[in-house]
């Protein structure tokens, strides 16, 4: 009788393990003291419960003093140094466990690594994203039996995609016989986590395959699946998806339904963004993708609103959501909003991000704040190169010319690679200071950069060599021009509102002006043009009529340049060009 008592104890003892208000050291003690360790059963049910609270250094102690272990143990402390990310001990005890076997005895010592101990170790290499380890683990699976597994598939296909080597992880899917939710899942994610739009629609096609095989999704599934949606011309898809979930039962919760907003904003699908909107209960998490979807689809005055009941509700908002409003009131031009969003953001210490600086110049260029922008970016420790387009297209758009070829020169200066959108800037500013040198020489650079070609970038070189007086170069860009917007038709027809006042052609002038005007009602240029001809001939009450015009209307004339300053400062451009090979 006293010996059947003794022998449940282990038993006993393991119950105890199941309550969580129990401390497993507790467990551990009264084992100790009644000799029950030597119960490899009892040990590993202390073990499992020791790592699965990330009691490590518990289960480690445990471990040393197990008298007889068997793959369980192993495997559980293998597993439990790879959950942590401690893949070195994790990878030493299998490299220990496979030396302490003894070939010819695997079915009495229980020794032989299994898939749960492959597996997990696998799962380790994923999270510390080492993938020599992770190969040499794969070769001992291939060795030990154990590739078809579909724990131990999925664990491989997991950790090859998050290494970066998609193409890997598609041979492991493709390669194993009996695929379960979970290898299809990871496959999915795998896909739609590798960064590659290509990849995308093959996700939806591995998921749509998944349907017709009878593998119900999860909701891993369509968590993953729903970042593949990323434009209106996929909408349908996204819509498709949205209804399997529907029909299979699948619960939008919080964190599902802030995923469902931001695919449904990415795919301009505003009707279900609201619907959606209506129907969760919101976090911050949902309160931005509600916000960057209206930003994305430009309901600008919505996401300031959400951004005030953020405030409201007194959410814990990041630096992206405070880039995502202040871009939102610099669409929007409001000053006075982006001025206490400022102050929010000062308070929070969020101007020190260099996102949240970018989208402030951003915001006082467009207001006309240009002491403010330059401000912003003096303060900056850390700069980007939209930091620098940012400021430069500031002072591009206010006509401040000058400072913008200042601050091109500097970007050159500090070695800085100017992206396609700062050279055209660059070049509207040369169109400011009528500083044909300095515009012939970024001429030269975009041809070199293979760029000559951008929308863009022929517009601009189409008013700069207008506004410099080169009506024929001008003319012969636009010509050039396989695509050619409405901006280019109207760069070339004021070259033209130009050339008219060389000529005294008032008649001519008259008809240009007032088709430009139609088109562009806050383009001054027509006014001025037409004041600079009346004057020319001396006619100055028609002079003054057009200024009269131009200001009842709001329009003011581009600040004035210094020909002979402008021209100093292309030189030093074209020497810093020059001398950087640019």
């Amino acid at each position: 009788m006293e010996c059947t008592r003794l022998s449940s104890l282990p038993d006993n003892l393991s119950s105890y393990l199941k309550c969580r208000a129990i401390d497993p050291r507790v467990v551990h003690g009264v084992s100790f003291r009644l000799g029950c360790l030597c119960s490899t059963f009892l040990s590993n049910n202390l073990l499992q419960v020791y790592v699965s609270r990330f009691m490590i250094v518990d289960a480690r102690k445990l471990f040393d003093i197990t008298p007889q272990r068997n793959v369980v143990t192993w495997s559980t402390m293998i597993s439990g140094y790879a959950q942590i990310g401690n893949l070195k001990d994790a990878i030493f005890l299998l490299r220990e466990m496979l030396a302490s076997r003894i070939p010819e005895k695997e079915d009495e010592n229980g020794l032989l690594p299994n898939k749960f101990t492959f597996g997990s170790t696998v799962v380790g290499c994923a999270r510390a994203n080492d993938l020599r380890t992770g190969v040499q683990i794969h070769c001992n699976i291939i060795k030990f039996g154990v590739e078809s597994d579909t724990f131990v598939a999925g664990a491989l296909i997991d950790m090859y995609s998050k290494c970066g080597k998609v193409k890997e992880s598609w041979n492991i899917f493709d390669q194993t016989p009996i695929k379960d939710v979970v290898s299809w899942t990871t496959m999915i994610t795998s896909l739609a986590n590798s960064g590659w739009h290509h990849l995308w629609d093959y996700a939806f096609k591995l998921f749509k395959d998944m349907i017709c095989r009878g593998i119900q999704p999860v909701g891993m599934t369509f968590a993953s699946l729903v970042k593949t949606f990323d434009a209106p011309m996929k909408l349908s898809q996204a819509k498709q998806a949205h209804g399997c979930m529907v029909k299979l039962g699948i619960e939008v919760d919080d964190l599902m339904g802030s995923a469902l907003i931001a695919m449904y904003g990415r795919c301009g699908g505003m009707d279900e963004v609201m619907r959606l909107s209506d129907r969760i209960n919101h976090d911050v998490v949902s309160r931005t993708s509600l916000l960057v979807a209206y930003m994305q689809n430009g309901f600008n005055v919505e996401a300031v609103d959400v951004f005030h009941k953020m405030i409201e509700e007194k959410f814990i908002m990041d630096v992206f959501v405070f880039a995502s409003v202040i871009g939102a009131c610099s669409i929007l031009e409001e000053l006075g909003m982006g001025k206490e969003i400022h102050c929010h953001a000062l308070r929070k210490g969020f101007t020190s991000d260099v996102s949240v600086s970018n989208a402030l110049i951003t915001l006082y260029g467009r207001c006309g704040e240009i002491r403010k922008a330059q401000r912003v970016f003096q303060l900056m420790r850390d700069r980007d190169m939209i930091s620098w387009t940012a400021l430069l297209t500031c002072y591009s758009q206010n006509g401040y010319g000058e400072e913008a070829l200042l601050l091109f020169r500097q970007m050159l200066q500090e070695g800085l690679s100017p992206p396609i959108f700062s050279i055209t800037s660059a070049i509207r500013a040369c169109s400011t200071t009528a500083s044909l040198f300095m515009g012939q020489q970024i001429h030269s650079r975009i041809v070199k950069m293979g760029s000559a070609d951008n929308l863009s970038v022929e517009n601009s070189l189409i008013t700069m060599y207008a506004k410099c007086g080169s009506i024929e170069v001008a003319k012969r860009v636009f010509n050039s021009m396989t695509n050619r917007d409405i901006v280019s038709w109207n760069a070339l027809i004021v070259a033209f509102l130009a050339s008219c006042k060389v000529h005294g052609n008032v008649e001519l002038a008259k008809i240009a002006a007032k088709n430009i005007l139609q088109v562009r009602p806050e383009d001054p240029t027509p006014y001025i043009i037409l004041s600079g001809i009346h004057a020319s001939m001396g006619v100055w009450d028609a002079k003054a009529r057009f200024r009269a015009m131009m200001k009842d209307q709001g329009l003011q004339k581009e600040p004035g340049r210094s020909w002979v300053e402008a021209q100093d400062c292309s030189e030093d451009i074209f020497d810093i060009l020059q001398v950087g090979g640019i």
